[in-house]
C-alpha cells in the first residue's frame, strides 16, 4: 500500500538518499515535496509549486518513481495527493509541464483529466541550476491544467 506524506526534515536525509528531489531548495512555503512511501521506503515524489509558476496556479513538478516501480500506479497516486492538497488550500485548478517528447506522461496526464492549456509551447534552452549544480537543458515544454472538483 502506497502512502504519501509531505517531506519532513526529519526524513530528508533517508529521501534525499533515495529520490532525487530535483527542485528541492530550501524549506520554505513555496512549495511542497510529497515522498510516496512503501513500506518505509521512499518510491517516488512530486513537488507542488505554489508560487512562481507559468500559468499562476499551483504546478505539479518533478513527478519521479524510482525505476524498478514505474508502471504500478505510484505516479497516479502523488498526483492525486497532489490535487487533494491544492483543493485543501483552497485552489480550484493546478497545473502542471510535460516534455513535448514524454508521450508517456502526456498520456498519464491527460487520462487523470488534464487538458492542454491555452500557451504555446515553451522552449527552455541553456544552463539551469538543479539543487546547486548546473544543468544543460534544451527542452519544449508543454502546460496542462486540471479543474479541482470538491473533495479531490
Amino acid at each position: 500500500m502506497i502512502e504519501v506524506h509531505p517531506l519532513t526534515r526529519a526524513d530528508f536525509d533517508r529521501v534525499d538518499a533515495a529520490l532525487p528531489l530535483h527542485r528541492f531548495t530550501t524549506w520554505d512555503e513555496s512549495s511542497t515535496y510529497l515522498v510516496a512511501w512503501d513500506r518505509g521506503t521512499p518510491v517516488g515524489h512530486a513537488n507542488v509549486a505554489w508560487t512562481g509558476t507559468e500559468l499562476g496556479l499551483p504546478e505539479l513538478q518533478d513527478v519521479y518513481v524510482v525505476p524498478g516501480r514505474r508502471n504500478q500506479g505510484i505516479a497516479t497516486v502523488l498526483t492525486a495527493a497532489a490535487e487533494r492538497l491544492a483543493a485543501k488550500r483552497g485552489h480550484r485548478r493546478c497545473s502542471l509541464s510535460v516534455s513535448e517528447g514524454n508521450v508517456a506522461a502526456r498520456r498519464l496526464y491527460e487520462r487523470l483529466g488534464y487538458r492542454r492549456a491555452d500557451l504555446p509551447p515553451k522552449r527552455v534552452h541553456g544552463t539551469i541550476t538543479v539543487r546547486g549544480e548546473p544543468f544543460e537543458v534544451d527542452d519544449t515544454l508543454l502546460y496542462f491544467t486540471k479543474s479541482l472538483a470538491e473533495g479531490t
